[in-house]
This record gives C-alpha cells, structure tokens and sequence, in this order.
C-alpha cells in the first residue's frame, strides 16, 4: 500500500500535505476557533470523524489505521502548522497567536473501523491488535490522580551542535533513552555519541490512568468480566469517572515491569488513548418537552395498573397500593409478634374498611345492604 511505503521510507510529506488539506477543507471553524482563543497553556482537541477522512482520502485514513502511533503525532504537527497557514489566508497572522498543544481526536463511530476485528472486547484483545488503530467498550472501574508527566527533552549533540527531541517512553515507565548516535542528518552524516540536556527544554502534560471493565450485559453466562487499564493525557484527563461506560479509541501498548537480575519481565497491557466517549450521556436528536415526559409516565402508570385484577373495576387507590408493595416493600411485624406481607396488610386493612362501612350502614338503615 501506498501509505505504508511512505511510512516506511519516512518520507510523511505527502501525507501531512494531503492532511492539512484536509483541516483547511474540513475543520476551518475549529482552527479559526483555536486561532481566536487567548489561552496559550491550554490543550486544544480537534476531532475529526474517521469515516469523513475515509471518503476524503483513504490513502492517509489507512496509514493512520495500521500505524496510528506515527501518524497521530504529525497530525498533531500538522494542526499547529495549519494555524499558520489559516493565520495568512485570512490576514491577520499578526493578531491571531498559534496554539502549540493542539491535538487531533480520532472518532471511530460510523466508520469501517467499527467491526469485531477492531473493536474487540477487552477480554479478546491480542498480540495482533497491538500497533493499530483500536476502539474499546467498557465501565470505568477505577479512576486515577491527575499527574504531572514528562513528555519532551532537548539534546544537544557535542560534536555537530545540533539539537533534537528525545521522548520518554510509557512502556518502560517514562525512561528515557538517548539514541546511541547523533539522529540528525544534513550535508555531513555526524557520527557524534555524546549528548549534553538543554537546560529549560523539558515539556510536561497531563496525565491519568484509569482502568475499564467488560460491560456485564454482554457477557456469556458464566464469563469473568475482564478490565485493562487507559492511559490519559492532556484535554483527555478528568473528563470520566468511575461507573461511566465509555468508548475508548487509541492505540495497545505494554507496560514493562521493573528491571531485577534473575527475575522475568512481565508485560502489563494498556491502551493509549487517543479519543473518549462517554456512551451513558448520549441523548436523542429529538427533544420531548418536560410536559409530554410527564403525560407519558401517569398514562404508562395506568396501563400498568389496569392490568392488576382487570375484572374488579375501579379501585385504583388500591391497586396502586398493592403495586408499589409489590416493587418496594419490606415485611411487617404488629406489635403481637406476628410477620406478615405487606399486601397482605394492605389487603385486611381495605377490607377491614369495607366491613366496617357495612355495618354501619346496616345499623342506620338495616334494609340497605347492598355495597
């Protein structure tokens, strides 16, 4: 595929140039709105529909598809490129400061990526998942602290004086790892081992680990539920807690455990994410006034209350009585010591009232015994 070899030749401009069309086609009002926003610290999200991108070119949808870590980072570039470019065409760059925590935000739902290939249950996640684009459902089961995390550092190499950025990696528990030579390349290929920190360079971000469970209702008879832990960063943090069943889109990952002599490293499964959907907020396109709502709760309580005893007529204080027993009830102990159901106390009760209605109908007038 074409969006392979320009991922593996590294050669990504085609690729970020078709994406800023994208944004600039697409997505124009979220960066005029990024544009327009006076916050510099803040972290901007741009969520984009895969299934849009799909029909725009399916070229970029699939390298993002089968190497999502890779192509996530240069769209993030790309966003805070296309500000400069927005800035220009429409002529006041001057005023307008571009945002440098810009992030774009993958939404899965009604694209080709909601299949069982793709979006698997947590307790069938496997090896040959890991490295693509994934989508997860699951209850939040527990919720983490928000932490500062270290994300980006400078180095400055000693021979050629070129500077690069160095990421630290979540798997092996934020570790970083300078390369084992000078990374850049120019006119001269430098060979140069020795690296030196640039003071003041180091960028953190927001960060938080949760951890979702298998919704119960889809689950076989008999099933463990499983659970896998989500890593949070920046606008993604603190938006979930813990009992929200949520759609989780990233990336699966493995966390290294500690390094000890004679001891096996395990790997804890995790998943990056790139995008959170909260499913129990979801509301419907039509909007019911509150006065319908209510109409339709007192019509839908008397359906329910016509079927209890059809044949007696009337009666609906009663009924109702019986029914919410039915529903909230507890056992009922007099004062001799004798437990009893609550309907049937309610039942004596009613008809205690009837026979005392009786009798003293009776008494007034003997002829009137008809009830």
């Amino acid at each position: 595929m074409r969006a392979m070899e320009l991922a593996s030749t590294e050669n990504t401009d085609d690729i970020e140039q078709a994406f800023e069309r994208f944004l600039i086609d697409r997505h124009l009002p979220s960066l005029r709105s990024i544009l327009i926003s006076d916050d510099l610290t803040q972290h901007y999200p741009i969520l984009i529909d895969f299934a849009e991108l799909v029909d725009y070119d399916p070229t970029v949808a699939y390298g993002l598809f089968s190497q999502p870590s890779k192509l996530l980072y240069l769209f993030d570039k790309v966003a805070r490129r296309s500000q400069n470019t927005v800035a220009r065409t429409v002529g006041i760059d001057g005023y307008w400061k571009v945002k440098q925590f810009v992030h774009v935000r993958i939404n899965v739902t009604g694209s080709p990526l909601e299949f069982p290939e793709t979006f698997p249950s947590i307790g069938r996640l496997r090896v040959k998942h890991r490295g693509i684009l994934l989508t997860v459902k699951g209850t939040v089961i527990r919720t983490g602290a928000i932490k500062m995390i270290e994300r980006e550092r400078v180095y400055e190499c000693r021979k050629c004086r070129q500077r690069f950025e160095v990421w630290p990696e979540l798997e092996s528990g934020n570790a970083i790892k300078l390369p084992l030579f000078c990374p850049l390349r120019g006119s001269k290929t430098c060979d140069g081992t020795s690296f030196q920190f640039v003071p003041d360079s180091i960028v953190c971000h927001d960060y938080q680990e949760i951890k979702i469970q298998e919704c119960m209702q889809v689950l076989e008879v008999g099933s463990i539920p499983r659970s896998i832990p989500i890593i949070l960063m920046d606008d993604l943090v603190d938006v979930v807690k813990a009992g929200d069943d949520v759609i989780v889109t990233g990336v699966l990952s493995a966390k290294w455990s500690s390094d000890l002599k004679d001891v096996r490293c395990d790997l804890d499964p995790m998943i990056i994410a790139n995008h959170v959907r909260r499913t129990n907020e979801l509301r419907s396109e039509i909007e019911i006034p509150d006065d319908a709502i209510k109409s339709l709760r007192s019509s839908g309580r008397n359906v329910i209350l016509q079927g209890i005893c059809p044949q007696v007529f009337g009666l609906f204080t009663v009924k109702l009585a019986v029914a919410l027993t039915l529903i909230g009830g507890v056992q009922h102990v007099d004062a001799s010591g004798t437990k009893d159901e609550n309907v049937t106390s309610v039942v004596k009760k009613y008809i205690l009232v009837k026979v005392r209605r009786r009798l003293s109908r009776e008494y007034i007038d003997p002829k009137d015994t008809c009830e």
